[in-house]
């Protein structure tokens, strides 16, 4: 019911959608030239550019054989967006019940961030983000013990998150928490051949690319490489407030932010990213160390990384909030899961609110808009915080070992 409901509510708030926002967007149209090029027989990278990694090619294709146009492309892509949603709700539900989780409101807690995420919940392909994650961690939950199964589960995670790093780079964030969990539950053995066939399924789609597309893969690359500090980054927010933001200018399919000390933060945009990114990896080895560290740490964990990557990055587009779908409703358990939750849904609602209710006000540097989206992105930084200070307790549901499920105490 909870998925009949979500897809409807994504699907009936895209139809109200302004065609700027739908069918004339920049990335909806870049989709269906994608989809409509490969189709006539193009070689991406070689005969046209497209900035998107080769996994997210598959999921542009599809709509473009049954589209007749703009508007009907960009309805079955919406609708493509919003089935792989609607498969990630379910993992994700069932992921809690294996975790001894409440399954119902970490569905309720997946809607909920979905609807208030619209426009582009269904406009913007980060939803296969969601799911190749949600099958992961879906995998991950039944992984509780060294075995044939166990391992076997384990594998197909890999193979998710290669799938959905070669569509987006994003997934593989979610990498270290699983590969510690392999290495908890079969050695150092199992960690180096998950790690091997992650690596396989990125090589499958990236080494075609490279050799087919020439040079035109590394290009895609350079195009972010260059991009500067965009206007809803969390160093942006901070410089605005502070008086330092000049004038905002279009690149690269962006909004960015220009004045005296913009483009040193946006050169500090990766050590800032890399030592967030060890100090969650800190947090969590020593969880591990201390014998904590199981499948309910994988969501937890997971979660903790993309917020790291989110904070530290000098591009923070709404649809990024997407890619924590599968895994905030899992990173803990009781009152634990309501404040991580609430966190969660705020910063979703506060996104909606910038974009596009206030955009165009954040675009000329309204302060109440400013101030908006500085506090959605110091919402960002207290659960990240929150989620590396979390209770060993926290991430248990009924009384478990190392994650798994027990009997419910009477």
């Amino acid at each position: 019911m909870l998925a009949a409901y979500m897809y409807a509510g994504l699907m009936q708030r895209f139809r109200g959608l302004t065609p700027s926002l739908a069918a004339g967007s920049r990335d909806i149209l870049t989709y269906q030239m994608a989809g409509e090029k490969i189709l006539s027989g193009a070689v991406p990278y070689r005969d046209f550019f497209i900035e998107y990694p080769p996994g997210s090619l598959p999921f542009f294709v599809p709509p473009a054989i049954f589209s007749q146009g703009p508007a009907s492309y960009a309805t079955l892509f919406a609708s493509e967006m919003a089935l792989l949603l609607v498969a990630s709700l379910v993992l994700t539900a069932l992921s809690a019940r294996a975790l001894g989780l409440p399954w119902l409101l970490a569905a309720m807690v997946f809607v909920g961030a979905t609807i208030l995420l619209n426009p582009v919940a269904v406009t913007r392909y980060d939803a296969v983000v969601s799911f190749t994650v949600a099958v992961a961690v879906a995998l991950a939950a039944r992984s509780r013990r060294a075995g044939a199964a166990s391992s076997l589960a384990l594998a197909a995670a890999w193979v998710s998150l290669g799938v959905g790093t070669a569509a987006k780079l994003v997934p593989a964030l979610a990498g270290p928490p699983l590969a510690l969990l392999a290495a908890r539950l079969g050695g150092w053995r199992r960690f180096v051949g998950g790690s091997a066939i992650f690596a396989f399924v990125v090589a499958a789609f990236f080494v075609p690319a490279a050799l087919l597309g020439g040079g035109g893969l590394l290009k895609s690359f350079a195009y972010h490489a260059e991009r500067g500090l965009q206007v809803e980054s969390v160093a942006a927010s901070v410089l605005m407030k502070l008086g330092y933001a000049e004038r905002v200018v279009y690149e690269f399919g962006a909004f960015d932010v220009l004045g005296p000390g913009f483009g040193f933060w946006s050169s500090m945009s990766l050590p800032i990213t890399g030592a967030l990114v060890v100090v969650t990896a800190a947090v969590m080895y020593r969880e591990h160390l201390v014998g904590r560290f199981g499948p309910a740490s994988v969501p937890r964990y997971g979660a903790a990384f993309v917020l790291a990557f989110m904070i530290g990055s000098k591009v923070l587009s709404p649809q990024y909030m997407l890619w924590l779908l599968p895994l905030i409703p899992l990173c803990a358990g009781g009152l634990w899961l309501l404040g991580a939750a609430g966190l969660y849904l705020g910063a979703c609602w506060t996104t909606s609110k910038i974009f596009p209710e206030h955009y165009e006000r954040l675009l000329s540097m309204d302060a109440s808009a400013v101030n908006l989206l500085l506090e959605r992105n110091l919402i960002l930084v207290v659960l990240w915080v929150l989620l590396l200070v979390l209770p060993p307790e926290a991430g248990e549901g009924r009384k478990t070992a190392y994650g798994e499920p027990g009997r419910a105490a009477s």
